[in-house]
C-alpha cells in the first residue's frame, strides 16, 4: 500500500512465467512492464534450508530477465529510499510490454 500511495502501484502475488509460458515463480509484488519484483524477506527466510530455496528461485527469476528488490521490516522506516530505488530501476529498464 505504501508503494501505491507513492505513485508506484504494484501487482500483488504476480506469477512470473518464462517465454514458453512455464511457471518460474510467484513474487510478492511486481512491476511486470519493467520485470522488477519486490520480495518481502521476513524472519522465516532464515529457517534451515530456506536460503537454498530462495537463491534457487532468485536464479530462476534472473535467468528470465527479472530483477528483484528485497525488502525487510527495517525498510518500512525509510519508504522514501525504497521508492527512490524502485524509480531508479524503472528508469533504467525499458518496458517489456509483458
Amino acid at each position: 500500500m505504501l508503494l501505491a500511495l507513492a505513485g508506484l502501484p504494484a501487482v500483488p502475488q504476480f506469477t512470473v512465467r518464462n517465454d514458453d509460458g512455464a511457471f518460474v515463480a510467484r513474487v510478492d509484488l511486481a512491476f511486470p512492464e519493467h520485470k522488477i519484483a519486490v520480495e518481502y524477506d521476513g524472519a522465516w527466510h532464515g529457517a534451515p534450508g530456506q536460503l537454498y530455496k530462495d537463491r534457487r528461485r532468485q536464479n530462476l527469476l534472473t535467468a528470465v530477465g527479472w530483477r528483484t528488490v528485497f525488502v525487510t521490516a527495517a525498510h518500512m522506516y525509510d519508504v522514501e529510499a525504497l521508492v527512490s530505488q524502485l524509480k531508479v530501476l524503472m528508469a533504467a529498464t525499458p518496458t517489456s510490454g509483458k
